[in-house]
């Protein structure tokens, strides 16, 4: 054999034939046990081709291509950090929310948690959400009378990656997503509490969408007070110099807009009755105005109260001063975009969904609130946006520069340093749908998806859960024992290999279960976990011949994942490379000279030292 494997090395410069020879050795020869003189592979000693998956060290493997042991989580990196998930999940349950945005924030990811929706599908909701089902036995009566329910709650959705091929990825196509009993109050007062919020920005976008303007609570050629319009343009409620904190400690007991209301009302019978002190922020915007008049950059006027154009040198008196209605929309439009309502509506299969139907809709750059730690008067505020699942991404981190919701609400320095992706949610939902056993039928169309298999994707548990969903008939499990049970179940799943387990095919195929189970049990007794695979010997009544050093031809050794880099295993490496180098040096040392002249000498006692008794 050795002279064919040279020969074919001969022939071939880059070796493969001589190589070819070699695995026929390993895999035909031994493998059928057709040389009666016992195992050749063994005893040719040629170095094999290193092949592409054998050119990186196993020690230098990324997390994804490892698996440390039993309880490690296949793609772990995909589920959420578990301090992080935990401290979301407190955040979200149980602070309570600072601002409006934050509120909306809130419910968003809450619902997200507890469906598992993609960002998009949670952000773009519709407000109608809320379907209903009323169930009947076969005499009419309430379902819930006959072991059943009576009623059940779905939540209808914008579902994402339906489109199909050459479709326009740009339409919303509508499903339904049965809401679990345990999570059906907690549903339906999360997003009935944001539909109440949101009731009065719904209400200005719709009326903006119909009549195609910013400021449709006026006429196009209207004058209005310079101080009214404040707060329609900037969203900060306080245009009078009044004490602010009751109304802000109010407003955010719940984000009431009845408290936006009251606090409208008295800032008009304050100026009634004589007050006529303009809040600061008032000042500061008007003398930006001015300033830009005055440099030319817009082309907007102050004006009397009857329509007549103030001189921009002339001294401001903001109490009696007005803005033309229509000059002031086109001023907003040129100059500040990006506090022009979302007026478009958004295609569906059969017609469009207009934005005044989707459930979180939110003020535009609301920085009196946002930012100034103020108000933002959502009854009175003209800018609107479109639910946009980006701010929903940076409430989770994913810009460093803008505070999450763990830097907002984090405990510890610790918490406010983390980050989670909102994916992460949807993977963490799936994964634990299947540890608890739900089929994976259910799961695939509970996240709206077309194939099984792309369910099987998300699925992140450990070896161990993936093992106690595999059934084997209770008597087996009898019979076999703990260990041996477990070698089936690894077996049953196609994660164990080797001659034991060939065997067992081989017997289960030709002689039955009955016999192929016999043969398990007494041959595959234990199972352990070592370094190089899994052992399915047992060690209870002899210890392991071969010293727990599987690769000598071990038959009981079941290849896995490799495990992680940790101290242990990297020792055990070098361990059995020092043994390596050290036979290679022998072999290559001629008779009569010493391989290891500098090695220690054994004859000697070991020095002891201060901590031997």
């Amino acid at each position: 054999m050795r002279l064919a494997i040279r020969i074919g090395k001969g022939i071939q410069s880059s070796g493969k034939l001589g190589d070819l020879v070699v695995g026929i050795v390993k895999i035909v020869l031994d493998a059928q046990h057709i040389c009666d003189v016992g195992q050749l592979y063994g005893s040719i000693v040629v170095s094999r081709m290193k092949m592409k998956n054998a050119i990186k060290a196993k020690y230098t493997w990324s997390q994804d291509e490892l698996r440390a042991d039993l309880e490690a989580r296949k793609h772990e990196e995909r589920l959420p950090e578990r301090r992080a998930f935990w401290e979301l999940t407190r955040i979200v349950m149980t602070e309570k929310p600072r601002t409006f945005m934050d509120d909306l924030r809130f419910a968003a990811i809450r619902t997200m948690i507890v469906t598992g929706l993609h960002i998009g599908e949670a952000a773009l909701l519709p407000v109608d959400w809320k379907r209903e089902r009323t169930h009947l036995d076969l005499r009419g009566l309430p379902a819930g009378e006959s072991g059943g329910i009576s009623t059940s709650l779905t939540l209808l959705h914008f579902a994402e990656k339906q489109q199909e091929d050459e479709s326009d990825s740009a339409v919303l196509r509508e499903n339904m997503q049965p809401v679990p009993d345990m999570f059906r109050a907690l549903i339906a007062e999360t997003l009935d509490h944001v539909a109440k919020l949101t009731e009065p920005i719904r209400a200005t976008l719709k009326l903006q969408c119909e009549t195609g303007r910013q400021l449709p609570w006026y006429r196009p050629d209207d004058i209005v007070p310079f101080t009214k319009v404040h707060t329609r343009l900037m969203g900060n409620p306080f245009w009078l110099e009044i004490d602010r904190e009751p109304f802000v400690n109010r407003y955010r007991e719940n984000f009431d807009s009845s408290v936006l209301t009251d606090l409208y009302r008295h800032q008009i019978e304050r100026q009634q009755s004589g007050q006529l002190t303009l809040d600061m922020a008032v000042y500061q915007f008007g003398k930006r105005l001015l300033d830009k008049m005055r440099d030319g950059h817009i082309a907007l006027h102050f004006r009397c109260a009857d329509g007549k154009v103030i001189g921009v040198r002339e001294r401001m008196d903001w109490r009696n001063t007005y803005l033309h209605v229509g000059e002031l929309e086109s001023h907003v439009r040129t100059t500040t975009p990006t506090k022009v309502s979302d007026t478009t509506p958004l295609p569906l299969a059969a017609g469009a969904v207009q934005p005044w139907e989707f459930l979180f809709v939110h003020p535009k750059r609301s920085l009196a609130e946002e930012r100034n730690d103020g108000l933002c008067d959502v009854t009175r505020y003209m800018a609107v946006g479109r639910p946009d699942p980006r701010s929903l991404g940076l409430a989770l981190g994913d810009d460093k520069n803008i505070p999450s919701l763990f830097e907002k609400y984090g405990e510890s320095d610790e918490d406010r340093g983390l980050k989670l992706e909102s994916h992460m949610l949807r993977h963490l939902q799936n994964t634990e749908l299947f540890r608890l056993g739900v089929v994976d039928t259910i799961i695939s169309k509970r996240f709206n998806r077309r194939s099984v298999a792309q369910s099987y994707e998300y699925d992140h548990r450990s070896l161990a859960e993936d093992l106690d969903q595999i059934e084997i008939p209770l008597d087996i499990e009898i019979m076999l024992g703990e260990k041996a049970s477990t070698v089936a179940r690894l077996i049953k799943g196609g994660k164990a290999n080797g001659p034991i387990v060939d065997a067992f095919r081989r017997i289960q195929a030709t002689e039955g279960d009955t016999e192929a189970y016999e043969y398990l049990r007494a041959e595959a007794d234990g199972f352990n976990a070592t370094p190089y695979g899994h052992c399915m010997n047992s060690f209870t009544v002899d210890p392991c011949p071969k010293h727990l050093e599987c690769f000598e031809d071990c038959r009981h050794l079941s290849a896995r994942a490799r495990p992680s880099t940790s101290i242990g295993w990297q020792n055990q490496l070098d361990h059995a490379g020092k043994r390596l180098a050290g036979v290679q040096k022998l072999l290559a040392t001629p008779a009569g000279e010493r391989p290891f002249p500098d090695g220690v000498d054994l004859s000697r006692p070991r020095q002891r030292g201060v901590l031997d008794e």
